[in-house]
């Protein structure tokens, strides 16, 4: 069991392609859980459980070392149970794809947001030297929908030489999209059902929550970004990433997600180049 906090540890962590994500998220001090353990095996899970006997509350992500395919099984929340049954899941797909998986396990103080109470979610794609795009998903949805390219409300482009002067008042000059009604209402379907229904094929377990419980978290009415959750982002998110020279030393691309939870910034890891490989390309009209 690897420890996020445990000097010792940090190389090895650094391995793999999610958990270097969030190191380097805390490397920037943007809002980052309190910690997380990289998980191989069901006797590890027990030894988190032994060790924490006080911690109820969790947050999984599969995992696989930079330059492997993903293990391909959506994060979750749960409880002391789940993780034994995630963790099964993960070695269920090792045996399909031929790849080392672990699962990610977070520590945070409060008890962690079910993704359908995530109040919006940023992508922040940062083109070094050339702009930022942002792409945004609103209350209901999490930054899966944007990190795989399923979903998303609004897009904007921002010239490199532009970021530092991005605020809430201006920002509707660089929208280059904006869900339709329409659009947003088939979107909103096919989040309820993907929450209140079992996967097709069953191959993997999923959380279903009561179709009352969806209807009433995702709003009928898209309500674009809310002006304080965008500031968050700006000031705690998209400085520090514009500011950081020795990244953008090391990488023409970096994409740090952000999500807002109990109505504050939170960014779970940020994407670097050799994980971008595995990510559907998105189609921006930036003009180019």
């Amino acid at each position: 069991m690897l420890d996020a906090n445990r000097i010792e540890d940090i190389k090895e962590i650094s391995r793999y392609g999610k958990a270097k994500g969030y190191l380097i998220a805390k490397r920037y001090k943007l809002p980052v859980y309190s910690n997380f353990f990289i998980i191989e095996d069901e006797s590890e899970v027990q030894r988190l459980l032994d060790t924490y006997t006080d911690q109820n509350d969790f947050c999984m992500r599969s995992d696989t070392k930079v330059g492997n395919v993903s293990i391909g099984i959506k994060g979750k929340n749960g409880n002391r149970e789940s993780i034994f049954d995630y963790m099964r899941e993960i070695k269920q797909k090792e045996k399909q794809l031929g790849v080392k998986g672990v699962a990610i396990v977070y520590w945070n103080a409060k008890k962690f947001c079910p993704t359908y109470e995530a109040e919006g979610a940023f992508y922040l794609d940062f083109r070094t030297k050339r702009d930022l795009i942002i792409d945004y998903i609103g209350k209901g949805w999490d930054g899966t929908y944007l990190s795989h390219g399923s979903a998303c409300h609004e897009t904007y482009v921002i010239p490199w030489e532009d970021i530092l002067f991005l605020d809430e008042n201006n920002r509707i000059k660089y929208r280059k999209k904006v869900v339709s009604e329409s659009e947003y209402n088939d979107l909103r379907k096919e989040r309820i059902k993907n929450l209140t229904e079992p996967n097709k094929d069953k191959s993997t377990d999923k959380i279903i929550i009561p179709k009352e419980v969806a209807e009433r978290a995702i709003p009928y009415k898209y309500n674009g970004i809310k002006n304080d959750h965008f500031r968050q982002v700006v000031n705690q998110v998209i400085i520090p990433m514009y500011d950081s020279k020795q990244l953008q030393r090391y990488y023409k691309e970096y994409i740090p997600i952000a999500q807002i939870e109990n109505g504050k910034a939170l960014v779970p890891e940020i994407i670097l180049p050799e994980r971008l490989k595995f990510k559907e390309t998105r189609k921006v009209d930036d003009g180019r």
